[in-house]
């Protein structure tokens, strides 16, 4: 996929929209004061990378000239910005470091928490992901301070872009989701509203092409693209162009998706990013491999891996270019090159899934992720908020005779209601209980399907999964459809399709139920496992979070485990 990070400082360098010529010569800036080169760098950062390097030198000068500390602070990061666009991360990190020691000596939350997210963003195109992370955690620190919804929303899309990028796609399309309706709370004249709902839809789009799900990406691509329509060329906009072209793919219209990935590759050429480049070669490079043109699908490919050596950028979907550069070599009679690039594709398999699981793992113990909260809230008035709460006051007070008999009733219902259910589960257990005794795997696929299963490979994946919960691999927080197909060594639509057909359910439906069995069974006969918190065992059986473990469980029994555990609680003190 697409490498949309540039577009991310996006979020925290530019305010005006707005263009200006680029014809303007270095020797005519002398006159320029600081304030008018800081604009001009403003403007030109969407179309011109070079252009406004010059015009942020030009203001770091004149602010040395001022020895104002402030200005010349915002002046190398000006520089580092442009350092950025122009694919020079390591000087991009030189300069954010000059720009930070100037920052804290004068204490500027908002220089801070620049130049803070975009050395994360740095990071991540250096293929850093850990210092990304800690770096995107800073400039939450300084995010809080400001209280800005516009920074707090940067911060969440840059956590939710690591996210995606290392397979968490439901968490990431939950956070770009929460953040779009935040954005669109926002009032029609927010200089940046525009500009951060394209960047969310781009987002959203593109994490539902990593998932194969192109109905969805156009969904939120095609909305990005209409307000691209009269707009000049950007960066921005070209991302979103790249994310049509691989909705074209998966579509299986190559044709399409090579038209559309050419344009967005000389785009990129005409805005001087060649190392955004890599996408679009790559696609080409997919495009031609399905249209049996292996020689044109060879040369694009190689281009897009030896684009991302040599200018040290990103490139998430190597381990996929060499595999088809494996095939493509193979289909040529290439035996050499076909073996090497099998190693290279064998030897980034091993290591790619170390790091995600590390990353997602180190995601989850730095950064706890909670729905955002109403932000643009902070945009009204004093005087608006305490009307509000007058407003609420007079009505708790009206209601609150009747709210404490009504809570009454409700609550000796509720307890009605839970002993039943509780009796109803009990019997559930021991049912479970029993089976999980006589369980045979052969016997439980005659039983459940009149016919037998005559398919080897079914048959094969139906005892990997009698194995699967024997060993109660479900229970691993990183326990997901990929995971499972490879330890069964199959794909993940074909076992997908098995669960559906002989388990009657889908994987996540079917993982869910083996999960809070467990935790029915487990909990009942285990004293000591009651007495954790609910977080820590929503841990013990798989879920990452607490709030997800109590909805999944209330859906599958009717009680919260708090009241489960509570009822299991009650009667063994009878």
């Amino acid at each position: 996929m697409q490498n949309p990070k540039t577009i991310f400082s996006l979020i925290c360098t530019f305010v005006f929209l707005c263009s200006l010529s680029l014809n303007a010569q270095v020797d005519s800036l002398q006159g320029k004061s600081y304030e008018e080169l800081i604009t001009l760098f403003e403007a030109t950062m969407h179309t011109n990378a070079t252009s406004a390097e010059i015009y942020a030198q030009e203001a770091y000068q004149k602010a040395n000239i001022l020895k104002d500390q402030k200005k010349i602070g915002t002046a190398l990061y000006a520089i580092a910005a442009s350092k950025y666009y122009l694919g020079k991360y390591e000087e991009t990190l030189q300069y954010t470091d000059k720009s930070l020691q100037i920052a804290k000596a004068i204490e500027n939350n908002k220089l801070l928490f620049d130049n803070y997210t975009l050395e994360g963003n740095a990071y991540s195109n250096l293929k850093e992901e850990f210092k990304a992370l800690d770096q995107y955690l800073l400039a939450k620190k300084y995010a809080d301070l400001l209280q800005e919804p516009i920074n707090i929303i940067t911060v969440s899309v840059n956590i939710a872009y690591l996210k995606k990028l290392h397979y968490d796609h439901q968490e990431a399309l939950e956070i770009l989701k929460e953040n779009l309706i935040q954005v669109e709370k926002i009032p029609e004249n927010h200089p940046r509203k525009q500009l951060y709902e394209r960047i969310l839809l781009m987002n959203i789009a593109d994490t539902y092409l990593r998932i194969n799900n192109p109905i969805e990406a156009a969904r939120y691509n095609d909305i990005a693209m209409n307000s691209c329509e009269n707009d000049e060329l950007n960066t921005a906009c070209v991302v979103i162009l790249m994310n049509d072209a691989i909705i074209k793919y998966q579509k299986q219209e190559y044709d399409k998706a090579i038209e559309i990935s050419t344009e967005v590759k000389n785009s990129f050429l005409t805005l001087k990013s060649e190392n955004m480049t890599v996408t679009p070669y790559f696609y080409l490079g997919k495009s031609f491999y399905k249209k049996k043109q292996y020689k044109k699908a060879i040369e694009n490919l190689e281009k897009a891996i030896q684009l991302s050596i040599d200018k040290d950028v990103a490139f998430t979907d190597q381990k996929e270019a060499h595999k088809i550069l494996y095939q493509a070599y193979t289909e040529l009679g290439n035996t050499e090159k076909a073996k090497e690039n099998f190693n290279h594709y064998s030897t980034l398999d091993v290591k790619n899934d170390s790091i995600n699981m590390q990353l997602n793992n180190t995601i989850h113990k730095k950064y706890d992720i909670v729905p955002l909260q109403d932000e643009v809230a902070l945009l009204d008035s004093t005087n608006q908020k305490q009307r509000k709460l007058t407003k609420y006051l007079y009505i708790s007070l009206a209601f609150l005779v009747v709210f404490l008999v009504g809570f009454f009733i409700w609550f000796k219902r509720k307890q009605g209601q839970n002993k039943l259910r509780f009796q109803k589960l009990l019997v559930k257990i021991d049912a479970l209980e029993q089976q999980k005794k006589e369980t045979n795997s052969q016997e439980e696929v005659s039983k459940e399907h009149t016919n037998p299963v005559t398919d080897e490979n079914v048959l094969q994946i139906l005892k990997g999964l009698e194995a699967f919960e024997e060993k109660e691999w479900y229970l691993r927080q990183d326990c997901t459809l990929s995971y499972v197909a490879k330890k069964l060594k199959t794909n993940t639509s074909y076992l997908s399709n098995v669960i559906n057909t002989y388990k009657e359910k889908p994987f996540r439906s079917y993982l869910s139920e083996l999960r809070i069995n467990a935790a029915l069974i487990k909990l009942k006969n285990d004293d000591k496992l009651r007495s954790y918190t609910i977080k820590a065992i929503a841990n013990e059986f798989g879920f990452k979070r607490s709030e997800t473990f109590s909805r999944v469980f209330k859906a599958h029994t009717e009680m919260y485990p708090s009241d489960y555990i509570k009822s299991l609680e009650n009667q063994k003190n009878k």
